[in-house]
């Protein structure tokens, strides 16, 4: 039987979605099935468009509405809108753990779930709790801003993701 792993990518640095998208498609290619659940991150339609067309084999969802304009990892967030976000990111946990109790993937990518932790939307004990019941066979993917300290002896491969230089692309 296949042997899953827990990877995170985390950081200040950008490249971490990319990172796990990418090790997402290597996974197709060796015929798994994947979920990317993506948490506060809505802005990157472009590469959302793509990946849609991956489906059945690449599945992505969103729970977040679009709110164009207002940067959501503001801590300075008006109530109302935390409020309406934690509630989003609570469904797509949710979602996160249906997908781990029925098992319908090899591969399952948790995009921005690190942040939700560092900016109080999850708790880290829901979090360590979700990657403990996860099916032996499964991959799990996590990115972030920050590494909670529960997850280090949970993750077999750990990668931060770090600015050196920046510049125009």
């Amino acid at each position: 039987m296949r042997q899953g792993h827990i990877a995170i990518y985390y950081g200040k640095g950008k490249g971490k979605t990319a990172v796990a998208v990418g090790r997402g498609m290597r996974a197709i290619g060796e015929g798994l099935r994947v979920v990317m659940i993506q948490f506060m991150d809505y802005h990157n339609s472009k590469e959302i468009a793509l990946l849609k067309k991956m489906e059945p084999d690449f599945r992505i969802f969103r729970f977040e509405k679009d709110r164009t304009g207002m940067d959501v990892h503001d801590d300075a967030l008006d109530e109302a809108v935390r409020k309406e976000l934690s509630g989003e990111i609570r469904n797509a946990f949710n979602f996160a753990k249906k997908i781990v109790d029925t098992g319908e993937c090899e591969m399952l990518l948790l995009d921005g779930v690190l942040e939700c932790v560092e900016k109080g939307y999850l708790q880290e004990a829901d979090l360590e709790e979700l990657v403990d019941k996860r099916p032996e066979y499964m991959d799990f993917i996590l990115t972030g801003t920050i590494l909670p300290e529960g997850m280090v002896s949970r993750a077999a491969n750990i990668y931060q993701i770090v600015l050196e230089k920046e510049g125009r692309a």
